[in-house]
């Protein structure tokens, strides 16, 4: 039975593990990234896989390989189109690559998709294959996900549901993409940090909305989150919205007005008035389990 070297790349973390067909997952350990920002880091990435297989003893012929990279991914599940917080794996065609170098079949995906996959089944959204459900994870930047009639949706290019890099009127700056305009300049943990930085630097950020909550700013910040959500909502009629990511789990952070102002913002009487909101936490395994069971629904 084929099993999964489930691996979550971030900006600071690599996190790897063996997970199988249900889910479960062994041998799960958690390093810096480090070495994947360097012109080196496919040869470090392969090492790091390597080590893995020989230190657990695994069969290389049972094994499938995924990568979760915060990133845009061609269709084919191979090619990173851009990485800003991973350079060395920027513009990069990792998932042949690994493959030709390991003689393992891997394959890589947006982050996002594969926490999405992991929230999906822990909480049961989907059990007969037919659901639409969308991901909305807030951390660094704005990341989503698209689920639909059962299955990630990724558009021709594989790059559908970059909700973050739609334009916003009114918004100034150059995002990380190359465009202006991206909304992710406005609705993102960046742009809350710069937030602080400028009206509450006494403050630490763990605490920006426990102590400033009702201010005028961060009521905009909440406010225009609403925007590019409500219109995603809108567009799919979706069966569940999945609200996650670092910053809306923050200590305080004000999902009741987030809610109300999405739900004002989207079309009425319907989707708006039955909409069924899920508030995940993940954990450090979230995306090395959910690249395995994004794998194993791509086979059936």
């Amino acid at each position: 039975m084929k099993r999964v070297i489930g691996i979550d790349i971030g900006g600071t973390n690599l996190r790897i593990g063996l997970v199988d067909k249900e889910g479960n997952l062994e041998y799960f350990e958690k390093k810096s990234s480090a070495s994947l920002i360097s012109e080196n880091a496919v040869e470090n990435l392969k090492n790091e896989i390597l080590d893995y297989i020989s230190r657990y003893q695994l069969n290389k012929e049972d094994l499938v390989i995924t990568v979760g990279v915060p990133s845009a991914v061609s269709k084919d599940k191979s090619f990173i189109y851009s990485s800003p917080n991973l350079k060395g794996l920027e513009n990069m065609d990792l998932g042949h690559l690994l493959k030709d170098a390991l003689g393992i079949p891997a394959f890589v995906d947006r982050d996002v998709n594969y926490l999405l996959m992991n929230d999906i089944k822990n909480f049961d959204l989907d059990p007969d294959k037919d659901k639409t459900i969308l991901g909305m994870y807030l951390g660094t930047g704005f990341g989503n996900a698209l689920y639909v009639n059962g299955k990630l949706f990724s558009g021709k290019h594989g790059v559908a549901g970059e909700l973050g890099h739609i334009p916003l009127m009114g918004t100034k700056g150059l995002c990380g993409c190359g465009n202006t305009e991206c909304c992710e300049l406005k609705c993102s943990g960046k742009h809350l940090q710069e937030l602080r930085e400028e009206y509450f630097r006494d403050t630490c950020i763990d605490d920006i909305f426990t102590e400033h909550g009702d201010d005028p700013i961060i009521r905009e910040y909440i406010d225009t989150l609403a925007y590019p959500i409500s219109t995603e909502i809108t567009l799919f009629d979706p069966d569940y919205v999945v609200m996650a990511g670092g910053v809306m789990i923050m200590k305080d952070f004000p999902m009741e007005r987030l809610i109300e102002q999405i739900k004002q913002r989207t079309r009425h009487p319907y989707p708006a008035e039955d909409i069924n909101f899920i508030y995940p936490k993940h954990t450090q395994t979230s995306g090395v389990i959910g690249g395995a069971l994004a794998y194993f629904a791509s086979e059936k």
